[in-house]
């Protein structure tokens, strides 16, 4: 468990790209929610789900919030998801990245400060919705808000998020921790293989 840590779960995407619900998926015979929300109760005991669940018992006991503000994209998310924290550090999670490890965030909250984001940065580059931010960046996203500016990644840049290249520094780094599911051909393409790699843990 990471120290004054709320852990946020962001399920608000439409899944037009996937065709059907995405938290619904299921990936090694459990449901992609199932694999966040359990990430996500391996990094804090607080935490919540930020979006819309048509069934409540989807979320196992968490709290669901909807965005506050709707039409910025991920954005809006980690703006609610700030706004709800109980603690002074906010761990955004994504749901379609099923083979995410919890190291992954301790190792990014080792490098955490008061006054910027701090994001992974993969072999496949810029991770945004892999990251953990302080609470007072919220002024900082109203402001963006504001002037409809909604692009995460400008964001990030803008306020000097620190980007930690995992690939290169972390121990023990995996590629299949981001291996982030769009289209259901990716999720297959994902099931087919993954009898032919070695088992790995992901907690």
């Amino acid at each position: 468990m990471l120290d004054n840590v709320t852990a946020a779960l962001i399920a608000g995407g439409k899944s037009k790209r996937f065709g059907s619900p995405k938290l619904l998926a299921s990936y090694r015979n459990k449901r992609f929610i199932d694999h966040a929300i359990d990430l996500a109760r391996n990094i804090s005991s607080d935490a919540i789900i930020i979006g819309t669940l048509k069934n409540s018992a989807d979320a196992r006991g968490l709290p669901v919030y909807k965005d506050l503000i709707s039409g910025c994209g991920p954005l809006c998310g980690i703006y609610t998801a700030l706004k709800y924290a109980s603690h002074k550090y906010v761990a955004i999670l994504p749901v379609d990245m099923p083979l995410l490890s919890v190291n992954i965030y301790r190792y990014l909250y080792l490098n955490c400060t008061m006054e910027n984001p701090v994001v992974a940065l993969s072999h496949k580059g810029l991770e945004p919705m892999v990251s953990i931010w302080p609470v007072s960046m919220i002024v900082n996203i109203e402001d963006s808000i504001k002037n409809l500016d909604y692009s995460l990644y400008k964001m990030l840049k803008k306020y000097n998020a620190r980007e930690i290249d995992l690939q290169d520094f972390m121990p023990g780094y995996k590629e299949e921790w981001f291996e982030n599911i769009n289209y259901k051909k990716e999720l297959n393409n994902l099931q087919s293989n993954d009898s032919m790699k070695i088992p790995f843990e992901k907690i």
